[in-house]
């Protein structure tokens, strides 16, 4: 089976005009070699030359995204770039990319839990190895040619070949209350556990390093709970924010401090939940927002839910004018 990739995905439904996906850009690229071609055959060299650099500058502008999706300001914003399909049963619990582009999802819930190689374009399974009845999947890491997968009750971190998705080994672990999110910034895991704490990891021995508490300096200080599905984006560690055990929920991402927890960020994806279908709609603590990938060589920045019907690739937007107010008034924070 040909495992599309994320280098070569179209975009399907793109809710922003102005904003080519892949296949787009493939195209414009095949178009520039060919009048490069037809100018060089007749003699034009300054044209040709002229048109590689105009083509050049092109595609330096559009893959240029790191600052827009990487901000200073204490609240971002959101922009919609491509909407993607996503499998509505997938109870998303960790999303990542290898780094070639191919999608990882792990989905939870007893009996049904799987870990999934991912069809960018259609949202469908490419090979899948499914959890024990009694194992809840939750986040998932890439690190070399393995995948890392916790669990939420066992206590037990499962580790897959990639790209077979074959079993390699189960490795018991004591860190924290539960398993919830993990990232990894190549040498070292990021794991959370539904409470306040960020936990350092050796991704082989899986012995604890470090913990720290998550703090936002600009909140007073304040312990955020219920950080969920993490993802490593451009030095910073990003979370998915589900106070469950506060009987909340919250449509915001949190970036921590990839050295000490601390809060650094707030970014508010309000409105995306709104666009699923009414079944995700009318239960926001069950299908919350959960689910961030970036792919670090194309700067591209996805997200999703439990259950979601829809994909999204987004660029952030600076609100520098909205500062600990807003976070307080629309985060929902345990």
């Amino acid at each position: 089976m040909t495992r599309r990739r994320l280098k070569k995905s179209a975009s399907t439904a793109s809710e922003q005009k102005g904003f080519p996906g892949a296949l787009g850009e493939h195209r414009n690229a095949k178009w520039y070699l060919k009048c490069v071609v037809f100018l060089f055959s007749g003699g034009s060299f300054a044209a040709a030359a002229g048109l590689l650099s105009l083509h050049g500058r092109r595609g330096q502008k559009q893959g240029s995204n790191a600052l827009s999706m990487h901000p200073h300001a204490y609240v971002s914003s959101y922009e919609v770039i491509e909407v993607l399909p996503h499998d509505p049963r997938a109870f998303t619990q960790g999303l990542v990319f290898d780094n070639d582009g191919t999608l990882y999802e792990s989905d939870g819930l007893f009996g049904r839990s799987v870990v999934r190689s991912v069809d960018l374009l259609t949202g469908k399974s490419e090979r899948s190895t499914k959890n024990a009845d009694d194992e809840f999947g939750e986040g998932i890491a890439i690190l070399d040619n393995r995948l890392m997968q916790l669990t939420w009750k066992n206590k037990v971190v499962l580790e897959y070949e990639l790209p077979s998705l074959k079993l390699l080994r189960s490795v018991s672990v004591n860190i924290g209350a539960e398993g919830w999110g993990l990232a990894t910034n190549g040498t070292t895991l990021f794991m959370t556990d539904s409470e306040d704490s960020l936990f350092f990891v050796e991704p082989v021995s899986y012995a604890l390093l470090d913990k720290k508490v998550i703090r936002d300096p600009k909140l007073g200080g304040k312990q955020v709970f219920g950080v969920n599905e993490l993802e490593y984006v451009a030095g910073e560690i990003w979370g998915n924010i589900f106070p469950m055990y506060q009987h909340k929920s919250s449509e915001c991402i949190v970036r921590l401090n990839a050295s000490t927890g601390q809060v650094i960020g707030w970014i508010d994806l309000r409105g995306l939940l709104a666009r699923q279908r009414e079944q995700v709609r009318r239960s926001p603590m069950n299908f919350v927002l959960n689910g961030i990938a970036y792919h670090d060589k194309s700067q591209r920045l996805y997200v999703t839910g439990k259950r979601w019907d829809k994909m999204y690739r987004i660029r952030l937007k600076p609100e520098p004018h909205l500062g600990s107010a807003h976070v307080q008034s629309v985060c929902n924070l345990g």
